[in-house]
């Protein structure tokens, strides 16, 4: 399999937008264009998955390539879909096609191609799921109208696969330590200065002594002594405690 340099390029780039991710409200916003540049297609999605019609919902790229009106429509008949099908039964979230499961013809005669593919139009379609939680799916699936999806296709979007998944837990993360230290900042926190406070915030968003430091416009060594404070007047001996205690004062 070759994959020319400047492609290889770009998907570190993407791994690296990533990197710095703290909200996972921004995931579809880099991954979509990211992916666009990888692997060539017509339209993405980012699709949430959820056992109810009203839990089922897509962002798309590029924006507006599908009308928001079909929504209800594409949550009526996704149980039909066979890569969600499978992504459901296996458990596991390799990237499949459509033509992995299904003829051309098959694949017609679905009221989830009658209803809503055909009006895009979709006739090729490779995705990949990401862990989502409970019991909601989360997939990306890129779309064609003309050719299918090669195997190099697949085994690009295969080895992202695992940054993306990484992003995607770690911007979760990152968010709700953000969301509890900044509750808990709300209720006051004395016992820390100002600038122990910022290098805290930074510190739940899993940034590094030397990130902070760079952040802060001071020397790494200030920004570990800043940390050396915060725990001893928190009362714990590494990061992640100091966050789960500062979280842990809201209530």
């Amino acid at each position: 399999m070759y994959v020319p340099l400047r492609t290889l390029q770009r998907a570190v780039r993407l791994a690296g937008d990533l990197a710095d991710l703290d909200d996972p409200a921004g995931f579809v916003g880099i991954v979509l264009p990211g992916l666009a540049t990888l692997v060539g297609c017509d339209v993405l999605t980012y699709n949430e998955i959820g056992p109810a019609e009203s839990e089922t919902s897509y962002a798309d790229y590029p924006h507006g390539a599908l009308d928001r009106a079909t929504q209800p429509v594409f949550a009526a008949y996704v149980s039909e879909h066979p890569l969600v099908r499978h992504h459901r039964s296996a458990g596991v979230g390799e990237p499949v096609k459509i033509s992995d499961f299904l003829s051309r013809e098959r694949f017609h005669r679905l009221g989830l191609y009658a209803e809503f593919f055909r009006h895009i139009p979709v006739e090729h379609q490779m995705a990949v799921s990401l862990p989502g939680p409970d019991d909601l799916v989360i997939g990306i699936a890129l779309n064609r109208s003309r050719t299918d999806f090669t195997e190099t296709d697949r085994a690009l979007l295969s080895v992202l696969r695992a940054p993306l998944q990484r992003a995607l837990l770690r911007a979760r993360s990152r968010h709700q330590a953000q969301h509890g230290l900044a509750l808990a900042m709300s209720h006051g926190l004395a016992q820390l200065t100002n600038r122990e406070l910022e290098v805290l915030q930074l510190v739940a968003l899993g940034r590094t002594n030397v990130a902070i430091a760079h952040a802060l416009d001071i020397s790494p060594r200030t920004a570990a002594k800043h940390l050396e404070h915060i725990y001893r007047k928190l009362g714990v001996t590494s990061r992640a405690a100091a966050v789960a205690r500062t979280a842990g004062r809201v209530g």
